[in-house]
């Protein structure tokens, strides 16, 4: 059950999504200015996604839409590096918030280890 009310799980979203923003204005001096942009702008479009959900469905059910988000990101085709930019930025953004509503790494864990059955299921 989550704790917290959905005004503060708002403020706290728009201010992830404030520095995904930033990561987004940076990406051309970071090493790998593609997949810097690339998983910057996700998890921003992702955090904006969650504020719609908190807005129109609460805290606790925003978390188990994510929760089931999490559990079926897509298995794209992986870049030559094995990376999903993508999805990687996704799955950054939705871990932050699990962590953000205060689960711990166990719920997580958990998570993976579904996905993981769901893709050899594929």
């Amino acid at each position: 059950m989550v704790q917290l009310n959905a005004e503060d799980v708002v403020r706290g979203l728009k201010r992830l999504k404030s520095l995904a923003k930033q990561d987004i204005l940076i990406s051309s001096r970071a090493p790998d200015p593609e997949l810097w942009l690339t998983t910057a702008t996700a998890r921003k479009e992702k955090y904006e996604a969650l504020i719609t959900l908190v807005e129109e469905h609460g805290v606790e059910r925003a978390y188990q839409i994510a929760l089931d988000d999490y559990v079926s990101l897509a298995a794209s085709k992986p870049d030559n590096d094995g990376v999903v930019p993508y999805a990687k930025g996704e799955e950054q953004a939705l871990e932050i918030f699990f962590r953000t509503l205060g689960f711990n790494g166990d719920i997580l864990q958990d998570a993976r280890t579904d996905r993981a059955e769901a893709r050899g299921a594929l």
